[in-house]
């Protein structure tokens, strides 16, 4: 169970909602970004953040999905 709450989706602010949109469809929840989206301005920062770092990447997508699959595992952390 997370320790805080994440907004609802109608809660989350117009401009990030595809964010969470976009989580949702990847992962099968956007928990974490709905957190996020509590305080806008870090939802943005971390959206470029991860847009830079998915833009300037030579790693194979599948390799990268293998890394997160294996850090999931290591932390019991379902993904």
């Amino acid at each position: 169970m997370a320790r805080i709450e994440p907004l609802a989706m109608q809660d989350v602010d117009p401009t990030l909602k595809h964010l969470c949109d976009h989580a949702e469809a990847q992962t099968g929840t956007s928990a974490s970004p709905r957190t996020y989206a509590k305080n806008p301005a870090v939802m943005r920062a971390l959206a470029g953040f991860r847009a830079a770092l998915e833009k300037d990447t030579q790693l194979d997508p599948v390799l990268k999905e293998l890394v997160r699959l294996k850090v999931a595992a290591l932390n019991a952390c379902r993904y």
